[in-house]
């Protein structure tokens, strides 16, 4: 309200500028992750992550092999999203020795969080997402001190196709960072720990 929405629109731009500029294809990536996407009521993987897994086996098939991380809690099934994953990509032929879960998250900060360990065994990785949700992706990876690159499941950019994603996603990353402002301000180290780096100045404050 107090920015008349200039930083919500801001936002928009961010999350549309990164879907557009993002290549399918990494310039150089030891590892990949792939997030994990609410899975269907049978307990397969919807539209979206499906395609984000179908990508992640077209890079593994022309550059691998690599090691992969699947992400994603169980949010409506008993089934994680990371599990029903890791079925697909076992399916449809890659090793079982490759392939790494982060099942325990209910959100994507949480995803990055518990992940820190498999990312900083890789100076970079890879990570697959749908173009509408790579800025709030990247965002938060960084933020989390992780050393990652954009990975677009679609090879175009389809805007209508998900309107709605973008209206969320616009609301979801404006509120990261209206939360990350907010905890830089206030001086609020519990919250700094939870999203970003906390240096050891911030500590010694």
């Amino acid at each position: 309200m107090a920015t008349l929405g200039l930083t919500h629109l801001w936002t928009f731009a961010r999350i549309l500028f990164v879907a557009r500029s993002a290549p399918a294809t990494p310039a150089s990536f030891p590892a990949l992750a792939i997030l994990g996407n609410r899975l269907n009521s049978n307990g397969s993987p919807s539209r979206d992550f499906r395609q984000r897994l179908e990508h992640g086996l077209l890079l593994w098939r022309t550059s691998g092999p690599f090691d992969i991380l699947v992400i994603g809690g169980a949010v409506s099934s008993e089934l994680s999203e990371a599990g029903a994953g890791q079925t697909y990509l076992q399916e449809h032929g890659v090793e079982s020795a490759y392939i790494h879960q982060e099942a325990t998250s209910l959100n994507t900060l949480e995803n990055f969080r518990h992940a820190r360990a498999w990312f900083a065994g890789f100076p970079s990785a890879g990570v697959v997402s749908n173009r509408y949700h790579l800025a709030r992706v990247l965002d938060l990876a960084r933020g989390l001190g992780l050393q990652v690159q954009p990975c677009a499941a679609e090879n175009k950019l389809h805007f209508w196709r998900h309107w709605h994603r973008w209206l969320l996603e616009t609301m979801f990353l404006h509120w990261y960072w209206s939360g990350r402002w907010y905890a830089q301000l206030t001086g609020n180290r519990r919250m700094l720990e939870k999203i970003s780096v906390v240096s050891d100045n911030q500590h010694s404050a």
